[in-house]
């Protein structure tokens, strides 16, 4: 008699624990299957980074390292005053080459055109290529947003171009190129002047050599 009084305790207490653990279980997938939905819910939610197309089998990405080895490399003060603000309303933003950054070899700057204006009054020539960029200046479409006409000459006969379109052009060292007469601006354009020199430079065909070294930043 006193084994079957031990044993009930005992038995009492297995099926304790069995109940126990059978709720616990139970909870925890109830819980289980509550926050899973709203979690994949929010993560569905949650913006995805756009990957490369180019790279299908990209490294691990870096965790990098701390330090100011190539800091010198960076080029933040970029903002100046516009030169003729009635015209080119300001502040524009201007690489000024090796002056901003110490050994660069390129110089370039970006302007918005609101209104007709004569950007060039004469011919001249540098003695490094240049490349300008005639854009529109409505995100996203920088093409399509491009809204003017300009009147550009090239070379020493002045051959004459009309720009109605978005338009990269190409001027090779020595060329002769401009006067450049923006005439019409139906929407504000995206001006940007690139040169493969330290700083701007370039013979104009009554001022001689001129060059442009650098300009006091507003930031």
């Amino acid at each position: 008699m006193s084994s079957k009084k031990d044993e009930k305790p005992g038995r009492r207490a297995f099926f304790q624990e069995i109940t126990a653990g059978t709720a616990g279980f139970a909870m925890a997938t109830a819980l289980a299957q509550m926050v899973t939905p709203a979690a994949a819910a929010q993560d569905a939610k949650a913006p995805k980074k756009a990957e490369s197309p180019f790279f299908k089998n990209p490294p691990p990405w870096p965790k990098g390292t701390e330090g100011n080895k190539y800091s010198h490399l960076f080029s933040t003060r970029l903002r100046e005053n516009s030169i003729v603000p009635d015209i080119v309303p300001g502040p524009q933003a201007y690489f000024r080459g090796d002056s901003d950054l110490p050994g660069a070899k390129i110089n370039m700057g970006w302007q918005i055109f609101t209104k007709p204006y004569r950007l060039e009054m004469e011919s001249h020539h540098h003695d490094t290529d240049e490349y300008l960029f005639f854009l529109g200046s409505t995100f996203p479409d920088l093409v399509g947003s491009f809204d003017a006409e300009i009147e550009y000459f090239m070379g020493k006969e002045y051959e004459r171009h009309i720009i109605t379109k978005a338009t990269v052009l190409y001027i090779p060292a020595g060329l002769e190129h401009n006067p450049c007469d923006i005439r019409r601006v139906g929407k504000p354009m995206l001006f940007s002047a690139l040169q493969l020199a330290p700083y701007f430079n370039g013979v104009y065909q009554t001022q001689g050599y001129m060059e442009l070294r650098g300009m006091k930043k507003i930031d």
